[in-house]
Parts: structure tokens; C-alpha cells; sequence
């Protein structure tokens, strides 16, 4: 194993290459100097080998994998945009423009006419997929862009049903680590639809030709490049591999019983059976790259050309391949990159016609006596250069069609001139785009062999330079101004707006990456960067260059630089990123942590220059990574991103607190709102082909994504961006309330630029609650208190909480969800001590003062957060260091164990030295005798917590946004509090709004009770519930009433929920009095009860729960005695005759003789209070 061997060459521009990926036993290494001086090869090894790094290779199946994970997101989460027309929009170049060409597209691997009906014509683009014209290449149509892989390698159409298509992927080459593809896709219906067969065929397939066999339509020969033969012997359901070894090309007799394949690994072979066997044929010596011609018209005749580098040679057999001889000896038909473009073909009708493809077509009309060049590319002729296939029209011998690297040609005269048939095809290979900051409409893009392509609008573009395009930046404060590149950093420039441009490289030097970097400075007139092995700065628009950088290490491949700050820029090479603070003078490494593979872009946050983000190339790492700190340390990511190479990211800001991050990988775009925990593929309509390049352009709100296959697309993106956030729970940890319902409330905001009508939903659990509130029309940037359902809990018990809010399109669901913990007790606040100093008098009333001098300690006018008329001033700025004053409190009671001292306070610390100014927090629990430390809080320039503001230099006296406030538990039996001031000379001290508080429970017993005439054995329930009052009494004579409670008892449960506020622990009898029931007391000897613990009684399960067993059993239930409707004590006479009278008067209502509880007075009421008379009901009670 050896490291790669630095390559250089010089180009037309005078650019030094250098390539930079380290590989071990690199394919792209085995290439012969004359190869690695291609610019075809250098292309196409920059675009691999950061696929393959640190390997030196494609994992197999990889790509598969990678489709199969993305499609596996789409069904579980579909797009991220879901409105119609929410989608992809091309905006071509269909087509482009190239100088002598005229109309170009993009490299185009295979072509086919329909065998029975030349008028339809199909090509197969290089990452572009299928393409279809019904009226012989005048129009197309796309017919494969969201199949399986659009990467192409061979057409083959069934002959006897011209409806049947077979498209092999994958585009084969010298290197092996073409564009993969994924088996083949089969048509039955003329190219509408697909189905993708990989059964059998090598994962990241690369399919030299297939071809089906003459009169046998289920059986197939597939040459796929360096895995070997492959047969199918149905229709292309299934393959199995009959040769081992590089096979380039398969061709059938036309009869179908003989086939013939040449390959270098697979060497000249015949089959006599139709392709089941083969036999080898020593005729033909094998080089480096191989393709073989029949003429159908003639199939003795036979063609061979064989490549090796520098040079091709042609053989010719006139006995039906069984013996080859060499022709045209001498001729090197350009063959100086014929791993890369090259192909061998004979014209069907006549023999003495065939071709050889190259860097141009050669022709033969002699049978190949002499070949010449038809078609010079690079000497004036009108078609592309770089030839890859030819067919032949089906009828007519002098018309066929070839294809190159800048799309397709049609000749009606065997090739002596061509016809471009490039009108509407979007097949451009894109490796970098930009768009005019001034000009929605103009977009430029460097190109793969087809220069830099521009459009002020139209899909239509043109040419803006040549060769292979690369990076475009318009500067970001004038974009008359644009630079752009030739490949290998040849930098260019353009003074007015891209009409013209020229050459702008003076002053740059050193080797470079195929694809160089070029960035504008956010906000400096005359400055861009770009980058070889240092980073290069122009101050005149890019007249002229000078190095600026130390600290990177190799070719630089990637830049950026902060929007926010242009001091912070960031540079990579390979795997290594280095970060500078001060605009890329100086750089230091910050790849820690990172993975081992190609770094393909580097996107710092619109907002913040300490946010960026990087994308990795390669299978098997991870994608994205991001830092918050300039690079010091980074977080991958990338989620459930699928396993792809990734190619560029953005991050879209909207000016609100969220961000959108964009990453284009080789199977989409993908988009998360939440910062890389969850990821959507972005929008339908998106081609499936390699996605390089993004671009957002702001005013016209539009994301671009360039392709390398089909063009540039767009899509709009929301124009009102929703994001709506659950800001807090409101209450939780412990708290008291007065009532064990509550209405719940918790805080949202807007953070969107318009306003938004949402949901907000609070649950809390244990128990079920569940509340859902809409919140309506909330202004941008407000925030909102949402009040839910009532909701009851049970004192004590810890609950949690959860508040969610919900709108479409919310643009960062990771803010949408609050939640905290909640322990509700009864209880309430008690203020011991409360001063705001609103009196002028000073101290206030019971306080004092201890001071080492008079005027140290003040009153002031300043009060906190400008409420209120004054506070206490400790004065540091005039009084020297060691200067003690202090403020005591009046007496007030006890505290309890964790009482509240609350305050709030200002301090500015002077900003000239470190002075530390102090407050002394001290505790008395003897009335002030002696005082113990109970916190101490301090203040100075370096910090602290008695700052309440930034340093300052002057005498300071606060503004209202300069308070803060504190909190601190105290020690139980406090009676008097000390705040002692210390001075250092520092600055003044406020404090403000001093409250201390301690807790006062209360206590829920929840007592179930049910009066006699409400209780509906047929039910199970009260006919209505009502309310009771409950007393606590003591249980010593003269059993005095302690406490009391109402609640409503519930007509389904029996309980209601009493809430006694004043009562300490201790134990009690319950007193139940109700409108028309006997008072009931419960059992003898009273209940136990702690103060703020939730108790329950219940009087229903037995009579003995009374005193006395003072009940009556009704059905299951326990129910105390009705009828007392006077309240006497006794049901007697006396109530009868109120319940009688009522009842001929036909009253109705809430009333007191109403005994069942039904709203009507009857006989049914009076026969409950008669039968209860007639037992001589009446209180028993201790």
C-alpha cells in the first residue's frame, strides 16, 4: 500500500492541481500521468474520492441503504412542506448556452431510437435519468426522475414490443467509482412508469450496455463494467453473473444465436448458444477499455477498438468475429482520455461506415482505411466535445444521433453536419450556484464541462465563461461585482453585473482543489477571499491577491466567514477545519471530535458568528456537525439523517429565536426544525439526483438547490414563518392554594414575525387531566397567560405537568413542550414583615439604624423597577473601605422553619478596580440581643452576586431596568433581621420591597355523607348535590367549635372536599349540618388530624361512623336521618305541618321542605319526614 502521489499539471489558466484526500491504494492512483492530466479525470476524482475518504472505495450497497433509509423517512414523516404548492420548481437551464455550441444540457451517457417508430427517440443523461421525444427531438420529457437512480448507463428497447424498456444504471468508467446506480429499471409502458430489478446484479451497479437478444425477448446480456457478465433469462426479473472480470461490451448476431463480449477482464469471448456460454477468442488482444460493432446489414463485418492510454486502436473481422485484423494504423483519434469518452460503432446498412467516439467523432467510409474527424470539437465545430454513444435511425442510413458532454446532435448525412437537438432537456451538472443579492432573478452557476451558466430570469441561460465552471460569489455589498472560477481556482471577475467578464488572478499562486473557494466579505467594500494552500484577499474587487494566512495545513478546499462579524472565518482541508478571529490571518485547528472524512462545506449562522455547521462527504459517519463556541467543540447532528455523502448546508434565520437548518445530500434535501433531533426530507418535486449546492435568497424568500443532473430547482418557503412556544408551566414545586380547585395557568409566546392563532393543551397526570384552549391572534414577539379547565387535586400529592402548543408549519417544534413537577397543599401566605419605604419617614417605624457615621445609610428616592417612592441607600461610593452600616428590622413573630425573606436590591460595580462591596444578611431569634450570619452576597467588576447590573463609572443611582431580586430561606424563631452593609469603597447599594413570609396550611377532609331523602337506591346516586357545612368541635365538654367548612357534596361520589383553615392538629369530632337532616356528629371518641394532611371520613359505610349509630340504612348506604327541616334537633310535628302547607300551596324549588331533593314538595317528601317522626328521630351527639 503506498499514499497517493501528489499529481500536478498546468492548465490553460496557469492553476497548479493538487490533490489533497490521502487515500491508501487509491484506484485513481493506477491512472497512467497521461490520464492524470485529463481535466475529465481531475473532475471526476474530486467528486469520488471525497464519496470514498479515508477508503479507497464505495462501500457496496451503500447508495442502496442510503435510498432505502430516505424513503423509510418519507413514509414515516413524509415532507416538511405540505401544501400544493409547496414544491420544487425547475428553473432550468433548459437549456443552456456554450459559446460555439449553441444550445447545451449536460452530459448524456446513452441513447435509443424506438426500433419501429423513429420518431421517438430516448436518452439516458449521466445523473439526469430518462428522456423521451415523440417527434424526433424537438421536444422531451422527463420520464424517470423519481425513480430508483437517475444515474445512466445503457438503453435497450424489445424490438417485437417497443413498450418494453430496459435502463441499465449506473454509469461505467475507468475508475470504477462512477455515479452508482441501482440495478435496472424496466418499463412496460413505453417509459411512464418503472420497476426497479436488482435481484441478482451487483449493489452500485455501473452498467456498460445491455442488450436483449434477437428473436428471444425474456433473455438479456448486461455488460456492468468491472463486475462481469450478467444474463437474464426473465424479461430482468432476476440476473445471475456468467463472467467474472471487467466487461466493457455485449452485442448480439441479429439472428440472436451468436454474442460476442470484450472486456479486459473478461478478454474477446464468443457464445454459439445465445449468450448461455462463452468461449474465449485469441484473436483480439484486450487493453485497457474495449467496445465491438456488427452491421446488422452484414454481420460477418465486425469492429473492435480497444483503448490503452494515449492511444486507441481498430480492428476489423469480415468473418463474423472469428478473426480480427488491425485498421487505420497510425491514427490516435484524440485519445487521450478514452477511459472517459469512447465508443465503437458501424452503421447498420452499410458496413464500410462506422465511428469511433472520443474527444470528437471519427468516421470511416472506407471500411476503415482511414478515419476522420466529423465533428472537431475544439476546432470550430458545432458539436460538444466528449462523445459517449451513437444510434442509427431505423430506416434511413444516413440519419443517427450522437451524445456528449453538452447533450445531443442529430445528422442527416451519416455525420458530415449536425443538427443540435438540445431544446428542452434541464440535465446541467451543477457544482456551485449563486444568486444576485440585489436581483432575485439572476443566478449564476459553474457547471460541469459547460462553463459558468447564467439567467436573468429566464429558463433559458447562457454562457458567462468556460470550461468547467465552478464557485460564483457576488459580493454581498455590491453585486456588480461577481467572481467566479475555472476548474482548479482559475479565478474570473466581473465589474458590471455579469455582462462581461475576465480573467482575475494576479497575484494568486500555489496548488489548488478542483473546485476552489471564493466567499465575499460580509459588509467591506472591494473584499473577497478564496483559497489554495493559503487563504488569498483582494481589496479591489478582485484586481488583484495577496496571502493573508498561517495556520492551515494542505489545499484548502472550503471557506466561510461571519455574517455577523466578519473577524471569524473558518477554512478546511481533508478532514481538518481551522477557525480565525481575526479575518483569516492567523488560523488554529478546531477538528477535534470530528469524523475522518471529506469536509464538503461550512455554513456560519446569519445571526451569531459563534454558530456554525459543517457537512462530511462519504458513507458511514456522521453528516452534519455544529458548534456553539467558534469551533472549540462540535455536535454531531445528524439525527436520523440518511447514511449519505452530504454536500452543503444552510441555516435560515428568521429574525425570531429559532433557526432552520438545510442540508443537500446526494438523495435530497432535508430540513429540521429543532436543531437536528428530528429531520424531514423538505418538499415534494425534487428530482432523484445528487443535490450540491444550496442557496437562500432572503428578499425573494426562495431556497435553490443546485443538482449535478437536472439543473437548478427552487422552492418558496413560507412566507410567514410560525413559531409558537410553551414558555412555562406557571406555578409548580410546592405551592399553597385556599381551594383544591384551581384553574391552571400556563405562559406561551409568539415568536413569528406576524401574529398566530394556536392550541395550547395542559396535562396533568396522575389523574387524567386533560385541557385544550385556543389562543387567539397573538401579536408577534407577545407572550400570554392561558388559563384551562378547573382542575381538583389532592393536597400532597406530587403531579406532573405538561403544557404543549400545536400550530401548522411551526418552524421549531423543540419550544412547543413545558413541563415541571407540581405539590399543591392548602394553605396560605403570611405576610410577617412587609416595608417599602413609601413613608418619608426614615427609618420607618420600629426600625433602626447602626452607622459609623451620619449619612451612611439614607433613604432614597429610587425604588425598585420604579415602582413604589423609595429604598434604602447604603453608600459606598463616598464612604471609604470598611465602612459598616446597617438596617434592623422592627420585631414581627416567629418564623417558621424555611420562611421567605424576599427583597430586591441594585448595584452597579465601579468599573476601575476590583472593590468589593458586601451585604450581611443576619438572623436574631432573641429580638435582636444577638444576630447569627444567614447569607452574605457581594459585588464587584469581576461578577458576583450582588450585581444587578453592569460596571459603571459614576455615583450610581439606578433606573427602573436595573433591580434584581433575591430570595432566601431563614431559620425558624427568627424575630428580627440585620442587613449590614460593607463598604469597599466600591459603589452604592439599594434594596427595596423587603417581605418576609411563612406558610399557614390548611386541611382538607374529604367526608362522605348522604342525606336519607336525596339518596336514589334505583341510581345509585343523589338526586341532587348540595351543600353541607362541617364543624370541627372538640371532643372535651363543653365540645366547642374550633373550625368550620362548606362544600358541595357530590352526587356520584358522596364526598365533598371541606377545607378547614384554622384548626391545628389535634382530634375532633365532625359536626354534619345540612338544610333538612338531622345534625349528625361522628363516631365517639373524635378523629385525629394533621394540620395540611389531607384526611377522610366516611359516615356511609356504617352506621356506627355516627355517634349513637345515629343512621338508617338505605339499600347499601348509611344515610343520616331527613326531615328536620326547622333545625330543631327533632323531626316532629312541627316540620310535617311546614312540609304539609308547602305541598297544597304546590310550591317548588330550593327549599327546605323540598326533602327528597326532586324541586317538587309532595307526599313523597312528607312520608320520609313522617316515618322519621313516628321513630322520634332527633340529635344524638356527645
Amino acid at each position: 500500500m503506498k499514499n497517493l502521489l501528489i499529481v500536478l499539471f498546468v492548465l490553460a489558466s496557469g492553476v497548479i492541481y493538487s490533490q489533497d484526500l490521502k487515500i491508501n491504494d487509491n484506484p485513481y492512483d493506477k491512472a497512467d500521468n497521461t490520464t492524470k492530466s485529463r481535466k475529465a479525470f481531475q473532475r471526476e476524482r474530486w467528486f469520488y474520492e471525497q464519496r470514498m475518504f479515508p477508503k479507497n472505495f464505495i462501500p457496496k450497497g451503500s447508495y442502496e441503504k442510503a435510498l432505502d433509509q430516505r424513503d423509510l423517512l418519507r413514509r414515516q414523516n413524509g415532507y416538511s412542506m405540505t401544501s400544493p404548492f409547496d414544491t420544487w420548481l425547475n428553473i432550468g437551464p433548459t437549456t443552456g448556452f456554450y459559446f460555439g455550441y449553441s444550445n447545451i444540457t449536460s452530459r448524456m451517457a446513452t441513447v435509443k431510437y424506438d426500433p419501429t417508430n423513429p420518431n421517438v427517440i430516448y436518452i439516458g443523461a449521466a445523473c439526469g435519468g430518462i428522456w423521451k421525444s415523440t417527434n424526433g427531438g424537438n421536444n422531451w420529457s422527463a420520464k424517470s426522475d423519481y425513480e430508483a437512480s437517475l444515474s445512466s448507463g445503457s438503453i435497450a428497447i424489445d424490438p417485437s414490443n417497443t413498450n418494453i424498456i430496459y435502463y441499465g444504471t449506473g454509469e461505467a468508467s475507468y475508475s470504477i467509482v462512477s455515479y452508482y446506480g441501482r440495478g435496472v429499471l424496466k418499463s412496460t409502458d413505453a417509459g411512464n412508469t418503472w420497476t426497479n430489478y436488482t435481484e441478482g446484479l451487483p449493489q452500485n451497479s455501473y452498467t456498460a450496455r445491455i442488450v436483449i437478444r434477437p428473436n428471444y425477448p425474456n433473455q438479456l446480456l448486461a455488460a456492468m463494467s468491472y463486475e462481469g457478465l450478467y444474463r437474464s433469462t426473465n424479461a430482468g426479473v432476476s440476473w445471475s453473473r456468467i463472467l467474472t472480470g471487467r466487461c466493457d461490451d455485449v452485442i448480439f448476431s441479429p439472428t440472436g444465436d451468436t454474442a460476442y463480449t470484450v472486456g479486459s477482464g473478461t478478454g474477446y469471448k464468443i457464445s454459439t448458444n445465445g449468450g448461455v456460454s462463452f468461449s474465449d477468442n485469441s484473436s483480439l488482444v484486450m487493453l485497457e477499455r474495449n467496445h465491438i460493432a456488427l452491421c446488422k446489414s452484414s454481420p460477418s463485418v465486425m469492429y473492435c477498438a480497444s483503448y490503452s492510454p494515449g492511444s486507441i486502436v481498430v480492428f476489423k473481422s469480415t468473418n463474423a468475429g472469428n478473426n480480427f485484423t488491425q485498421i487505420a494504423t497510425g491514427q490516435d483519434f484524440s485519445a487521450v482520455q478514452g477511459w472517459y469518452d469512447f465508443y465503437m460503432h458501424v452503421n447498420p446498412f452499410d458496413p464500410n461506415t462506422a465511428y469511433v467516439g472520443s474527444i470528437d467523432v471519427w468516421r470511416t467510409t472506407n471500411g476503415g482505411g482511414n478515419f476522420v474527424n466529423i465533428t472537431n470539437g475544439y476546432g470550430g465545430g458545432n458539436v460538444h466535445v466528449d462523445q459517449h454513444n451513437v444510434d442509427f435511425h431505423p430506416t434511413d442510413p444516413n440519419q443517427m444521433i450522437c451524445v456528449n458532454d453538452g447533450g445531443i446532435w442529430k445528422s442527416t448525412n451519416k455525420g458530415t453536419t449536425w443538427i443540435n437537438l438540445n431544446t428542452n432537456h434541464t440535465l446541467t451538472q451543477f457544482y456551485r450556484i449563486a444568486s444576485d443579492p440585489s436581483n432575485a432573478n439572476h443566478v449564476l452557476g459553474g457547471t460541469q464541462d459547460n462553463g459558468t451558466q447564467r439567467t436573468t430570469g429566464t429558463i433559458n441561460w447562457t454562457a458567462a465563461y468556460g470550461g468547467d465552471g465552478g464557485e460564483v460569489c457576488f459580493h454581498a455589498k455590491n453585486s456588480q461585482y461577481i467572481l467566479g472560477e475555472i476548474q482548479v481556482n482559475g479565478v474570473f471577475r466581473s465589474t458590471n453585473g455579469g455582462v462581461s467578464f475576465e480573467s482575475a488572478e494576479n497575484g494568486l499562486y500555489g496548488n489548488a482543489t478542483w473546485i476552489g473557494p471564493i466567499i465575499s466579505h460580509p459588509d467591506s467594500n472591494g473584499i473577497f477571499y478564496t483559497a489554495r494552500e493559503q487563504v488569498f484577499k483582494t481589496t479591489d474587487w478582485g484586481a488583484s491577491w495577496f496571502a493573508i494566512s498561517s495556520g492551515t495545513s494542505g489545499v484548502i478546499r472550503e471557506l466561510a466567514i461571519g455574517k455577523a462579524s466578519g473577524n471569524v472565518m473558518f477554512a478546511t482541508s481533508e478532514n481538518n477545519i481551522y477557525k480565525s478571529t481575526n479575518r483569516g490571518y492567523t488560523f488554529a485547528s478546531v477538528t477535534n471530535g470530528l469524523p475522518v472524512a471529506t469536509i464538503t462545506s461550512v455554513y456560519v449562522h446569519p445571526d451569531s458568528s459563534q454558530v456554525a455547521v459543517i457537512t462530511f462527504s462519504g458513507f458511514g459517519n456522521g453528516k452534519i456537525f455544529k458548534t456553539t463556541n467558534v469551533g472549540t467543540t462540535w455536535s454531531n447532528i445528524s439525527g436520523n439523517l440518511p447514511d449519505s455523502p452530504a454536500n452543503d448546508a444552510l441555516i435560515y434565520y428568521p429574525g425570531i429565536a429559532t433557526s432552520v437548518y438545510y442540508i443537500a445530500t446526494d438523495v435530497g434535501v432535508f430540513v429540521t426544525n429543532n436543531y437536528g433531533q428530528v429531520w424531514v426530507e423538505l418538499a415534494n418535486g425534487l428530482p432523484n439526483t445528487v443535490v450540491m449546492h444550496l442557496d437562500y435568497h432572503r428578499t425573494a424568500n426562495k431556497l435553490r438547490a443546485g443538482t449535478h443532473g437536472r439543473g437548478v430547482l427552487e422552492i418558496q418557503l413560507n412566507s410567514v414563518v410560525a413559531d409558537v412556544q410553551s414558555l412555562s408551566i406557571g406555578d409548580a414545586g410546592s405551592k399553597l392554594y385556599t381551594t383544591s380547585t384551581i384553574t391552571p395557568k400556563g405562559l406561551v409566546k409568539n415568536n413569528a414575525s406576524g401574529a398566530a392563532t394556536f392550541i395550547s393543551v395542559r396535562k396533568i397526570s396522575p389523574g387524567g387531566y386533560t385541557s385544550t384552549q385556543t389562543v387567539n391572534n397573538l401579536a408577534s414577539g407577545a407572550s400570554y397567560e392561558v388559563v384551562h379547565s378547573p382542575w381538583t387535586f389532592s393536597p400532597g400529592t406530587s403531579y406532573s405537568i405538561r403544557d404543549s402548543v400545536y400550530i401548522a408549519g411551526d418552524l421549531n417544534n423543540s419550544n412547543n413542550v413545558s413541563t415541571g413537577t407540581l405539590i399543591p397543599n392548602l394553605g396560605e401566605y403570611v405576610t410577617l414583615l412587609s416595608e417599602g419605604f413609601y413613608s418619608a419617614t426614615f427609618p420607618p417605624t420600629g426600625w433602626t439604624l447602626v452607622s459609623t457615621g451620619i449619612g451612611y445609610i439614607t433613604r432614597n428616592a429610587a425604588s425598585s423597577y420604579g415602582i413604589g417612592t423609595g429604598s434604602v441607600k447604603f453608600d459606598n461610593w463616598n464612604y471609604n473601605s470598611g465602612t459598616v452600616q446597617s438596617i434592623i428590622t422592627a420585631t414581627f413573630p416567629q418564623s417558621a422553619a424555611g420562611d421567605s425573606l424576599r427583597f430586591d436590591h441594585a448595584y452597579s460595580p465601579y468599573n476601575n478596580n476590583v472593590y468589593t462591596d458586601s451585604l450581611i444578611i443576619e438572623t436574631s431569634t432573641n429580638g435582636g440581643t444577638t444576630y447569627s450570619v444567614a447569607h452574605k452576597l457581594w459585588g464587584n467588576l469581576d461578577g458576583g452576586p450582588l450585581n444587578s447590573t453592569g460596571t459603571g463609572f459614576d455615583d450610581f443611582t439606578p433606573s427602573a431596568n436595573q433591580w434584581a431580586s433575591k430570595s432566601y430561606s431563614i431559620p425558624g424563631g427568627t424575630n428580627k433581621i440585620r442587613f449590614r452593609g460593607v463598604s469597599d469603597y466600591g459603589n452604592n447599594l439599594y434594596i427595596d420591597s423587603i417581605k418576609l413570609l411563612t406558610t399557614r396550611s390548611y386541611t382538607q377532609f374529604n367526608i362522605t355523607v348522604i342525606p336519607e331523602g336525596y339518596y336514589n337506591t334505583a341510581t345509585g346516586r343523589l338526586n341532587k348535590k348540595d351543600t353541607v357545612r362541617a364543624y370541627l368541635r372538640s371532643t372535651v365538654s363543653p365540645f366547642q367549635r374550633i373550625d368550620s367548612a362548606t362544600a358541595v357534596v357530590d352526587s356520584l361520589t358522596y364526598t365533598g372536599n371541606f377545607i378547614f383553615r384554622n384548626a391545628s392538629s389535634g382530634t375532633y369530632y365532625i359536626q354534619i349540618i345540612h338544610r333538612n337532616t338531622i345534625e349528625t356528629w361522628s363516631k365517639s371518641g373524635g378523629e385525629t388530624m394533621t394540620r395540611g394532611v389531607l384526611k377522610t371520613y366516611n359516615f356511609t359505610s356504617s352506621a356506627s361512623q355516627a355517634y349513637g349509630s345515629n343512621q338508617i340504612l338505605k339499600g347499601t348506604k348509611f344515610c343520616i336521618y331527613s326531615g328536620d327541616v326547622d333545625r330543631d334537633g327533632a323531626i316532629d310535628a312541627t316540620d310535617l305541618s311546614m312540609i304539609d302547607n308547602d305541598a297544597l300551596n304546590f310550591l317548588s324549588g330550593y327549599l327546605k321542605t323540598d326533602i327528597n331533593g326532586d324541586d317538587f314538595i309532595d307526599a313523597t317528601d312528607y312520608s320520609i319526614a313522617d316515618n322519621n317522626a313516628a321513630n322520634f328521630v332527633g340529635v344524638v351527639a356527645p
